[in-house]
């Protein structure tokens, strides 16, 4: 693992204890090694990866957040889904963060999207639009 993969692992890892741990918390990736559990790419990149994080502290990886947003068994509700932010900035849960189109060059499947804060996603968007988790689902669903 990267020094800089490590030191973001080991932030959300303290986040996680100091609320009690009721929440699964995301987890460092092993890059190089680790399988989309979607398309089965390996993860070369963390910005934009994505993570189904369950109970019993199993994890689902995604090398593209689009790879989790079209997955049945992410979209099931019994996990919790953490998405990387741009610019490999943290963890951050799909439901507290919005998405924009950026160049489908720098996602790892190319659907695009990665996740900013909402001032930004408006910025970036085209259309300046700040996707939400469910809006970007839909529109994923919608393409297929």
């Amino acid at each position: 693992m990267n020094r800089r993969a490590f030191v973001g692992a080991m932030g959300v890892a303290m986040a996680g204890a100091m609320c009690g741990g009721s929440v699964p918390a995301p987890q460092g990736v092993a890059l190089g090694h680790a399988k989309c559990a979607k398309c089965g790419g390996t993860l070369f990149v963390i910005e934009g990866a994505g993570e189904a994080v369950y109970q019993d502290g199993s994890i689902r990886y995604y090398d593209d957040l689009g790879c989790m947003a079209t997955d049945p068994e992410a979209l099931r509700g019994q996990a919790q889904l953490y998405v990387q932010m741009a610019r490999s900035k943290g963890w951050v849960r799909v439901e507290d963060i919005t998405f924009a189109k950026a160049d489908p060059a720098r996602t790892a499947r190319g659907y695009g999207y990665l996740p900013y804060p909402e001032e930004e996603s408006r910025r970036l968007a085209p259309d300046h639009w700040a996707r939400g988790w469910s809006d970007l689902v839909k529109e994923l669903a919608e393409k297929k």
